[in-house]
């Protein structure tokens, strides 16, 4: 599947925004919006990462594809993976824009 940047990029928003809202906490949602604003340039230099756009889109799915089974262990597991990546990954960032 041929994912364009932009528009992947704005469906990852929506798609983190959305599970933000879904925790049903209001204080929750504004906390992870807070923090989201605040990452937002690293967000969208992660994305160019080693495939990291077309793997997160691929992670988003598995995701709605466990909430919508009712499995919230899954979720749960499949979430917690989908954000640690993200800590991980940041080392590969630090290193790719070090080699331009």
């Amino acid at each position: 599947m041929q994912i364009s940047r932009a528009s992947s990029y704005y469906d990852n928003e929506e798609f983190h925004k959305a599970i933000y809202a879904a925790s049903r906490s209001e204080f929750l949602e504004e906390q992870c919006l807070q923090l989201h604003r605040r990452l937002r340039p690293y967000r969208r230099l992660q994305l160019r990462v080693r495939n990291r756009l077309s793997t997160s889109f691929s992670e988003h799915c598995a995701i709605v594809d466990a909430i919508f089974a009712g499995n919230g262990e899954d979720a749960r597991r499949l979430l917690r993976g989908h954000v640690g990546i993200q800590g991980e990954r940041f080392s590969d960032l630090v290193a790719s824009m070090a080699a331009r």
